[in-house]
């Protein structure tokens, strides 16, 4: 099936495909890739998807809310609580009570996640030398700038879509 172009001829749909449709495209399947290869290095160490994910962010929000990490991990609360359950159960994490709210309570990490917290970070640092290898620094900066941007783009957008505005 083809597309009728100005001129009145058909074209592929393939062909109508603009660039910025690939590059969205490819974007897509490599966050896939990265995902995907990081987790599986991951799980070799023995920690699953659910528990590195959880363990980083408590690690990047010390004292954050289950609320808010459902938030971080784009789960519902349920679920981040009974992650957070588990964590807390093999010693990895803590809870508080929050001081501004009775009704929740803080989560922390404890000693016994550090460890855990070393692996992702040596994991992380093969990773991004595998990734950016041939890449100068210049380049990574200028890459990053493009995806902050993007970022900036779909956010606006989102934000559009969900306000109507």
């Amino acid at each position: 099936m083809g597309v009728q172009s100005k001129a009145g001829s058909k074209a592929p749909v393939t062909a109508q495909r603009s660039r910025k449709r690939s590059v969205a495209l490819k974007l897509t399947v490599i966050a896939r890739q990265l995902r995907v290869t990081f987790d599986q290095s991951v799980e070799q160490s023995g920690l699953t998807r659910a528990k590195w994910t959880l363990i980083a962010t408590v690690a990047q929000h010390p004292g954050a809310t289950q609320r808010t990490i459902a938030e971080a991990l784009e789960v519902r609360e349920i679920t981040a609580g009974r992650l957070v359950d588990r964590l807390c159960e093999e010693g990895y994490l803590k809870r508080q009570e929050n001081p501004s709210d009775r009704r929740a309570y803080c989560v922390y990490l404890t000693p016994a996640a550090q460890p855990l917290l070393d692996t992702l970070d040596e994991l992380a640092k093969i990773h991004e030398a595998a990734i950016f290898a041939g890449f100068e620094p210049a380049d990574i900066e200028k890459l990053e700038e493009y995806l902050d941007a993007i970022g900036r783009n779909l956010s606006g957008f989102r934000n559009t879509r969900t306000t109507g505005k």
